[in-house]
């Protein structure tokens, strides 16, 4: 990971807080909440260049299970986050 470590960087996505980080020069902003009918959302957006599409979105009964989710998905151009950790820049660590 550039400009941080991706253990911490996966505590911050497991905690739902506000993350911005760039992959292949674009920039992502993340963030995760309880809904307010019970269950857990997250959501990764692109932000720069702005576009309407999300990256990555998950809806669970838990928090674990959406951090497991994220972990697993091939959001990353088909790959998951530890096959291409060491590309992905934290920008707000």
């Amino acid at each position: 990971m550039i400009d941080g470590n991706p253990n911490d960087f996966l505590n911050r996505i497991y905690s739902g807080q506000d993350t911005v980080f760039v992959f292949k020069g674009i920039k992502y902003w993340a963030q995760g909440y309880n809904r307010s009918n019970g269950g857990w959302h997250y959501e990764i957006i692109q932000v720069q260049p702005l576009s309407e599409n999300r990256l990555w979105m998950c809806d669970t009964d838990t928090i674990d299970d959406c951090f497991k989710a994220f972990i697993e998905a091939p959001i990353f151009d088909g790959h998951r986050f530890w096959d291409i950790e060491n590309d992905i820049q934290w920008v707000d660590s």
